[in-house]
C-alpha cells in the first residue's frame, strides 16, 4: 500500500463543522498525528474512533519525527489534525507534509474550518487581497514594530493574539492607526462568537476588559480609502459593482451571511445605501 499523509481540518470550536470526508479519513488511517494529543484524543472519543496518536508540535524530537517517518516509509496512512482549523496553517503540518513528498508518500489536504478565511468574510473588510502573519510577537517593541510594518500593507492583515496580550495591541494599534479601521472577532463558531468592529478606539471600548476566548484581528489595508475612491469612481462610470465588491459578496454568502447582510459593511466602503449595494447586487 502506498504511503499516504492526510491533512485533516477540525472544528475551531463548533462540532457540527467537522466534514464527513475528514471523519472518514480518521477512521480509515493507521494512525494520527497532533499537535497536542489530548484535544485530538477528545475529538477522537467523540467521534468513537480509536488511533495510535503521535505528539508533533513546534517542539517535536526527533523520535517523534523518526516514527512518523518509518510509518510513512512503511506504507502507512498517516492523518495529521492541528488543535484547530486547517493544518499546515500557523503549525507544524507543513514541516511533516515536506517530510512526506520527501518520503514520496502521497499528501491530500481536506478542506474544511479555517479561522483565516471566516475571519477575512465576516470582518467585513475588503476581501480581494489580504495577509496572514499569525501570531503578534509576545514582547511590546517587536510586537509594536511588527504592527507598523503590517500598517504599511496595502491588503488587508489577519493576526492571531491571545486573550491575555490583546488589550495591549489595541492601545498599541490606537497609536500607531487611530484611524484604520479593524474587526475583532472572538471565539469564532462557538456559541459566545463575538465581533468588535471600527477604530481602534472603537473596539477598546466595545470589548472593555473582556479578555476570553481565541482572537482573530483584522485590519483595513493601508489602500483601504484609495479602493474606496476607485470603486465610486467605477460606479460612477458604469453604475456597476466594481469586480472585487463582486468577489467579496461572493464569498461572504459562501461564509454563510445573507445578501443583505454582506451588502452593509461594503456600502460603508463604497459610500452607498445598503438598499443600493443590494439593487446592484442582484442586477448582476
Amino acid at each position: 500500500m502506498a504511503a499516504h499523509l492526510i491533512l485533516v481540518p477540525t472544528p475551531l470550536g463548533n462540532m457540527g463543522d467537522m466534514t464527513g470526508r475528514a471523519v472518514d479519513a480518521l477512521r480509515e488511517c493507521d494512525m494520527v498525528a497532533c499537535e497536542d494529543t489530548r484535544r485530538t484524543g477528545g475529538l477522537l472519543a467523540h467521534l468513537e474512533i480509536e488511533k495510535p496518536l503521535l505528539r508533533f508540535d513546534d517542539h517535536a524530537s526527533l523520535e517523534a519525527r523518526d516514527r512518523l517517518a518509518l510509518a510513512l516509509s512503511s506504507g502507512r496512512t498517516v492523518a495529521y489534525c492541528s488543535d484547530a482549523g486547517m493544518p499546515g496553517v500557523n503549525d507544524p503540518g507543513f514541516e511533516l507534509a515536506r517530510l512526506a513528498r520527501d518520503l514520496g508518500a502521497k499528501v491530500t489536504v481536506l478542506p474544511g474550518p479555517s479561522a483565516v478565511t471566516l475571519a477575512v468574510v465576516a470582518s467585513g473588510l475588503p476581501s480581494h487581497a489580504f495577509s496572514f502573519w499569525g501570531y503578534l510577537p509576545s514582547r511590546k517593541e517587536p510586537r509594536r514594530t511588527t504592527l507598523r510594518k503590517l500598517a504599511a500593507l496595502e491588503e488587508t492583515v489577519v493576526v492571531f493574539e491571545t486573550p491575555h496580550r490583546i488589550h495591549e495591541t489595541l492601545a498599541d494599534l490606537e497609536e500607531i492607526v487611530p484611524d484604520r479601521e479593524i474587526a475583532l472577532g472572538r471565539e469564532l463558531t462557538k456559541m459566545h462568537e463575538t465581533w468588535y468592529r471600527g477604530v481602534p478606539a472603537d473596539v477598546i471600548t466595545a470589548l472593555g476588559r473582556e479578555g476570553r476566548g481565541e482572537m482573530v484581528l483584522v485590519m483595513a489595508g493601508a489602500d483601504a480609502k484609495r479602493t474606496v475612491t476607485e470603486a465610486e469612481t467605477e460606479l460612477e462610470e458604469g453604475g456597476e459593482l466594481p469586480p472585487w465588491a463582486l468577489r467579496y459578496l461572493e464569498a461572504a454568502r459562501e461564509g454563510g451571511m445573507t445578501l443583505r447582510e454582506a451588502a452593509k459593511p461594503l456600502a460603508r466602503h463604497l459610500r452607498l445605501s445598503p438598499s443600493e449595494v443590494y439593487r446592484l447586487a442582484l442586477d448582476k
